[in-house]
């Protein structure tokens, strides 16, 4: 296992154990005060992982001086940081249905639309980049829209348990990556015209693939692309932006038609295609660069 890799699933670890008081205050928070009070704590709970998290902080710093060299100071850092957590309070209004809270934008919707109406399954490839509880809120609030995540839920368990005590229609939408018929739930689901999101940044040591990103190679996983090759499915990319205060963006763009490369053209087709999501992710990355949230040695750029 690569040291990428190893830093990705460390970080996957810290979150899960830094998650049962973080997730239950944030909830308390969420469902008893009003959101502009919770968001005045954050502003310590903020401080707190600052001062004590020093492998997030310096990732973040090290992210933010790939954009800019000059701005990556420790007030920058504290800002990504913050948004983050107001990304993680927000999640409790999304899974409780709250949209009223916030003024939600959608651009490129008429991508999905084209799909939908044709009732043709696709791939919804995002990333860790703002807030994809807005998009799940969305799709539950439009019932046109028949969207299935995929996830492991063992990275996850705290916000899992969130999940099936607030909302558990959102969380019955969820499926598992570490079932044995995880796969087939997803063929099912893609043969019914519905939509299936995964998150494409993260290593996971499965057909990954080198690209560039922000002026360094990375390696990317291939699964997700390679899946939307044997499904023959279009890719629609997604990026839900936090924009600040109650503001969001949800970007739709359509990346590839339905896929139907030949068995020996298909790990050609994926590269190509996934230095192109790669592209698109460097975009928005630069559109809004606090909205990306790998606190971790993305680029391996500390030295043994």
């Amino acid at each position: 296992m690569s040291k990428s890799l190893d830093n990705a699933a460390a970080w996957s670890e810290a979150k899960e154990r830094s998650n049962p008081f973080t997730l239950r205050l944030i909830r308390w928070l969420a469902l008893n005060t009003s959101r502009s009070f919770a968001r005045m704590l954050l502003y310590p709970i903020t401080l707190y992982f600052f001062l004590t998290a020093p492998a997030a902080r310096k990732a973040s710093k090290n992210y933010l001086q790939r954009l800019d060299p000059q701005s990556a100071g420790p007030l920058r850092v504290a800002k990504h940081l913050f948004w983050f957590a107001a990304t993680i309070l927000d999640r409790v209004y999304f899974i409780t249905d709250r949209l009223d809270e916030f003024d939600i934008e959608i651009v490129g919707d008429e991508v999905l639309d084209k799909y939908v109406n044709a009732q043709q399954g696709c791939l919804l490839l995002g990333a860790h980049f703002g807030s994809s509880d807005a998009l799940r809120s969305l799709a539950i609030n439009r019932s046109q829209l028949q969207l299935k995540i995929m996830m492991y839920h063992e990275h996850n368990n705290m916000m899992m348990q969130v999940l099936d005590k607030l909302n558990p229609k959102l969380a019955a939408a969820i499926i598992n990556l570490a079932e044995d018929d995880a796969l087939l739930k997803m063929k099912d689901a893609l043969e019914q015209g519905e939509l299936v999101g995964m998150l494409g940044d993260r290593r996971s040591g499965d057909r990954d693939s080198k690209c560039m990103l922000l002026g360094d190679e990375v390696e990317l996983p291939g699964g997700p692309l390679s899946i939307a090759c044997i499904m023959q499915v279009p890719v629609i990319l997604f990026f839900p932006l936090y924009l600040g205060k109650n503001r969001y963006a949800i970007y739709f763009e359509e990346l590839s038609g339905p896929l139907m490369p030949s068995r020996n053209e298909r790990n050609k087709v994926v590269a190509e295609l996934l230095q192109a999501y790669a592209g698109r992710l460097e975009f928005y990355i630069r559109k809004a660069p606090l909205n990306w949230f790998n606190f971790y040695d993305f680029w391996s750029d500390e030295k043994p």
